[in-house]
């Protein structure tokens, strides 16, 4: 009996395990497809991982020839600025066109500041002139002044004779800084400002008439009273062309 109950359970145990071979052979299959799935994973991973790297390499490749190209755009730069140098070199026997052209720039120049400042010494003159000789009451001053200036380029060496105290001032006047007035920057502007005064450009204007035109943005009294040549407190057309330097 018992040896007939130890084959029992040995026949039971055997079909136990078979049992479980079974179960496992069963899930076999998903067990396969669940790591074909990972392989395929893992191959796709490896190919983005491939075709990065070869985008990469590529981009590299682009850099590397920009670089090539710049450096040998560089080298034939360097090379024209090398050889340009070379051939404008002046030849030590003979000057070369730039040196005649800057010459002759330099030439007329000079030229141009010399005839600049004819111009400013016949104007002073010219200045001291009709302030030392009142006009005539039939002419217009710039009538007179134009006469003036032809007479002394025609006659450079008549130079009208000036009082020496009244000429010491009308020099240091011509000699100061010239002032501002507002709405005041040519001859005309002027004459409108003695028409505005009800004033003609014989006439005289006081202080108190130019501010009551102008406003209060003008100079000071002191300031605009260095240019009073005579003293008398009273501003005429061409003491105030001097003044503002028009």
């Amino acid at each position: 009996m018992n040896k007939q109950i130890s084959l029992l359970n040995s026949a039971v145990n055997h079909l136990k395990a078979n049992v479980k071979s079974a179960a496992d052979l069963i899930s076999l299959p998903a067990t396969v497809e669940g790591l074909q799935k990972s392989v395929a994973s893992i191959g796709n991973t490896l190919n983005s991982v491939h075709l990065a790297v070869e985008a990469i390499q590529k981009t590299v490749d682009e850099q590397k020839k920009a670089m090539e190209l710049l450096q040998s755009d560089m080298n034939q730069h360097s090379s024209k600025e090398t050889s340009g140098s070379n051939q404008i070199t002046p030849s030590p026997s003979a000057p070369s066109e730039l040196d005649n052209k800057t010459h002759n720039e330099n030439l007329k120049q000079k030229e141009d500041s010399s005839d600049s400042q004819v111009s400013k010494l016949k104007e002073k003159l010219q200045l001291i002139s009709a302030l030392t000789n009142k006009p005539e009451s039939n002419r217009p001053p710039e009538t007179a002044h134009e006469e003036d200036v032809q007479s002394f380029t025609s006659k450079p060496s008549a130079l009208p004779k000036v009082p020496q105290s009244h000429g010491d001032q009308i020099e240091k006047a011509a000699q100061l800084k010239p002032i501002s007035l507002p709405g005041i920057s040519n001859i005309k502007d002027l004459q409108d400002l003695f028409h505005k005064s009800g004033q003609n450009v014989d006439g005289k204007l006081t202080y108190q008439e130019i501010w009551n035109s102008l406003g209060s943005a003008i100079p000071v009294a002191e300031s605009l009273s260095e240019f009073d040549v005579d003293g008398d407190g009273r501003y005429s057309f061409l003491e105030l062309r001097v003044a503002l330097g028009v």
